[in-house]
């Protein structure tokens, strides 16, 4: 090496020491002491915090680069909205350099280990939506340019933390500047990876706003945004949303709201047009998807311990198996209507479908709406094809007492009686384009009480069809008679009106007349719901007859019986009925003679 060489390299590390002792000496001169640089820290956290900082010993205060580290706690933040406190085992503060040869404090970046964040009760920190606006404030004034947060938690006083495993890096320009944050934590058993994007507010204190992107998933719920944040008393935004929940069911109960278990509510997803205003976020014109039907539409949805949907939504399709219930009677369910979901919901919906289905029946297009609060829900149907005719009619429903309570009345006009039967699960092949007209209600809590109380009036009218009933046959002879309904032969009407009404689950009908090629026949009878069995009597009448006969002229008259199972019942004829063991006074007057019913 060359003598001039290394007098110079010598030279150059001279001089080198000479600015790092004055810089040592500048920092010495400016942060006085240790407790004195301790004390400026503290203060300055407390500014930002609006709180009580403590820094617990033992701290390590190192000057190149300059930073403090140890443990940290901070109580009473009035600017930190929702936490009460923080307490974290080992922080690391990094200053600025500059900063502090000039004298003065600014932070770079602030790690916290393990820290645990006690959160307030409800009642001491407003709603969920200012809580997030104040937060959001709070972040935009941070005198910090990055925040590490590494296996922190969150949650009340007492009990099992609401957020576990808690991971987010925060990098921000500080005074109203962008923000990036990114991160997961565990949230009632489940992981959530997140990512939070915003620009530069604008506008003034009152009211300020900034673009966002926020990406949020899990396995409930798989959700983009993108659009501008509004921060002003109340939290506010609008922009396009994608979300993607595999189990309704399961998002809600995460989220606090237990709905019971169902087949229903899969599959979903949303997008759209948004806006938010509080705990309320509403598709101005969205697209729906669950349980293999979509909807287009208006639909808003307000988060609470009691969520509500309101809305107006349009289907090409919909099949409303998913949540009707099981017909066949189930033991195991404790709460008769517990599968119905607007008993845990609030809503007030129109919905109109160019096709519906419910259980393998046909409803074609219609519309209905629904109304639910508290557990009391209505549902009106206007002009709805069933059955090639038409339904329209009111359904009431009453949940909110353990002891439920239905009214049902309604039209079903030009309906084709054997579709309709066969998807009731009446295997009654009628013949006939009928209309009929119904008001009855019930109450109770197990689905045969339901039945028994069963009440109201229901009245049927139908033309141009046939009985399943071959009367030439059981009039031809005395002793005649037919086990089942009649699948080959039966007996052509012309007209048929019957005015029945229900009572302790069983359906009488005072009257019945059938105009037939043969004659006119009358009758009257009943039907047991429960046990699905008919005791019937029909007469056909002697046009020849007087109009008003004697009784021994009216007691020879032809009479059929019925009686039996709906699915297979005996039915004969009969020209001296027998009085029956058990029967009842109820007298019904047919065709002017009298008989007596058996219940």
């Amino acid at each position: 090496m060359r003598p001039r060489q290394s007098s110079w390299k010598w030279l150059l590390a001279v001089l080198l020491a000479l600015i790092a002792v004055g810089l040592a000496s500048l920092l010495l001169r400016h942060a006085r002491t240790t407790s004195d640089l301790r004390g400026r820290v503290v203060a300055s956290l407390s500014e930002w915090t609006g709180g009580t900082v403590t820094l617990a010993e033992p701290l390590l205060i190192r000057y190149f680069p300059p930073s403090i580290e140890g443990g940290l706690t901070v109580t009473g933040a009035a600017k930190l909205p929702a936490v009460e406190s923080i307490a974290a085992p080992s922080f690391r503060l990094t200053l600025s350099l500059p900063e502090l040869l000039l004298g003065s404090i600014k932070f770079n970046a602030l790690r916290l280990d393990k820290p645990a964040l006690t959160l307030k009760s409800d009642a001491s920190t407003g709603s969920a939506d200012a809580v997030f606006a104040r937060l959001t404030a709070f972040l935009a004034d941070a005198p910090l340019q990055t925040v590490r947060i590494r296996g922190g938690k969150a949650g009340p006083p007492q009990g099992a933390p609401l957020l576990s495993a808690v991971d987010v890096r925060l990098n921000t320009s500080g005074q109203s500047g962008a923000v990036e944050t990114h991160g997961s934590f565990n949230f009632n058993g489940e992981s959530v990876t997140f990512s939070f994007d915003r620009g530069k507010f604008v506008g003034n204190d009152e009211k300020r706003s900034a673009p966002v992107a926020i990406k949020v998933t899990s396995a409930p719920l798989t959700a983009r945004f993108s659009g501008t944040l509004h921060v002003a008393d109340a939290l506010e935004g609008e922009g396009n949303l994608e979300a993607k929940l595999p189990d309704i069911r399961r998002f809600l109960r995460w989220t606090g709201v237990v709905l019971p278990e169902g087949d229903s509510l899969k599959d979903a997803s949303a997008s759209g047009r948004v806006h938010w205003a509080g705990a309320t976020l509403t598709f101005d014109d969205g697209t729906f998807d669950f349980d293999g039907n979509q909807a287009v539409g208006l639909l808003a949805i307000t988060a609470g311990p009691r969520p509500r949907l309101d809305g107006t939504l349009a289907f090409e399709h919909l099949t409303l198996d998913p949540y009707l219930p099981d017909l066949e009677p189930d033991a195991s369910r404790k709460h008769l209507f517990d599968w119905v979901l607007l008993k845990h919901l609030d809503a007030d919906l129109r919905v109109s479908a160019a096709e519906l289905t419910a259980q393998g029946l046909k409803l074609g297009q219609g519309g209905f709406t629904i109304n639910a609060k508290n557990g009391k829900i209505s549902n009106e149907i206007g002009a709805l094809e069933l059955c090639g005719g038409e339904a329209e009619g009111r359904l009431d429903l009453d949940l909110s007492a353990p002891r439920s309570e239905a009214s049902l009345s309604g039209t079903l006009a030009n309906v084709a009686l054997t579709n309709c039967l066969r998807s009731l699960g009446l295997d009654v092949p009628v013949k006939g384009s009928g209309t009929l007209n119904a008001d009855i209600s019930t109450g109770g809590t197990t689905r045969e009480e339901l039945i028994r109380g069963l009440a109201g009036t229901i009245k049927v009218s139908a033309a141009d069809g046939s009985l399943p009933v071959d009367l030439a046959a059981l009039l031809a002879k005395p002793d005649a008679e037919a086990s089942g309904w009649s699948q080959k032969t039966g007996t052509d009407y012309s007209a048929l009106d019957a005015a029945c009404s229900l009572s302790a689950g069983h359906l009488w009908c005072q009257s019945f007349d059938l105009v037939t090629d043969k004659g006119a026949i009358t009758g009257a009878g009943g039907l047991d719901i429960a046990q699905q069995t008919l005791d019937w009597n029909f007469r056909m009448a002697d046009p020849d007859a007087p109009a008003d006969p004697p009784e021994s002229v009216s007691k020879s008259q032809p009479r059929i019986t019925m009686n039996g199972t709906l699915s297979v019942p005996l039915i004969a004829r009969a020209i001296h009925p027998a009085p029956r063991t058990g029967a009842s006074t109820q007298e019904t007057q047919i065709n002017g003679a009298p008989r007596v019913d058996s219940p």
